[in-house]
């Protein structure tokens, strides 16, 4: 077993940190996990409309907890990938597409279109995260954030794209510290929207050649602190853990620590 009692996520321009009051004890390299009994035939899980009151009640619930943990992700992705050739893409088409799937299709088609024109290469080379949403028509469209991509014409675009309108504009963002979080403002209708209409499925898209924010978790006798100066957010909160099977509270200090690595040591 191992425990820890404090959690360390990097990204590109800042450090989070959680500070557990009680030690976490985990099984080998993760938390231990209950195995759950599929000898059960599998529902077709039901659309929204399909549910009851308090069902819709709580899947909302559900909905809102997954909406904030998919924001978190992505404001990760985007600060540990951003740079200066940055650009936000957004594709729409002329026919009126309703079909997810149909649209979903089209959009990985592009990607591999686009990476071997723009790039030459027939494998994943481009960078990027989108995410799928509805316009008033019911049609999808798609926006996508491309990272480290040089330029290209527009003209060029709506030959690679082929069914519709594209518009590109480069992502100009004055402080580092809140890039993650200017971008990702973009993306939160379509996030939730996907959510709602296609729950169970992926609310954003990534590409796998990204980078990844780094996480370490470690037990120290005393806690890590900083200079105020260096502190973007602190908040503190109340989690639970399992002690003698019994589920007890576990305070938790949350801290956003700007990335100086001479300066933290971290």
């Amino acid at each position: 077993m191992k425990a820890y009692n404090q959690r360390i996520l990097r990204t590109g321009s800042y450090v989070e940190i959680w500070t557990y009051d009680k030690p976490i004890i985990t099984h080998g390299d993760e938390p231990h996990v209950v195995d759950i009994n599929n000898s059960k035939p599998r529902q077709t899980r039901k659309s929204f409309d399909e549910l009851t009151p308090e069902e819709q009640k709580i899947r909302l619930e559900h909905m809102a907890t997954s909406r904030l943990q998919a924001k978190w992700r992505l404001l990760r992705i985007v600060d540990a990938n951003y740079d200066d050739r940055t650009s936000f893409l957004t594709l729409t088409t002329k026919q009126n597409i309703q079909d997810r799937s149909e649209f979903l299709l089209m959009f990985k088609k592009f990607i591999n279109r686009f990476n071997y024109q723009i790039f030459g290469k027939k494998k994943g080379v481009l960078h990027y995260v989108a995410v799928l949403e509805r316009q008033k028509r019911g049609s999808w469209h798609s926006h996508i954030l491309m990272f480290s991509v040089p330029y290209i014409k527009h003209s060029e675009l709506l030959k690679i794209w082929r069914h519709g309108a594209v518009r590109i504009n480069k992502v100009d963002v004055d402080s580092k510290e809140n890039r993650g979080r200017y971008v990702v403002k973009y993306f939160e209708k379509g996030i939730g929207q996907e959510l709602l209409d296609s729950f169970g499925k992926k609310s954003y898209f990534a590409s796998r050649n990204l980078k990844r924010p780094t996480e370490e978790k470690i037990l120290l006798n005393e806690n890590l602190e900083f200079e105020q100066s260096v502190i973007m957010y602190e908040t503190s909160y109340i989690s639970k853990i399992y002690r003698d099977g019994q589920l007890i509270d576990n305070p938790v200090r949350y801290r956003k620590i700007k990335y100086t690595e001479e300066k933290n040591g971290l």
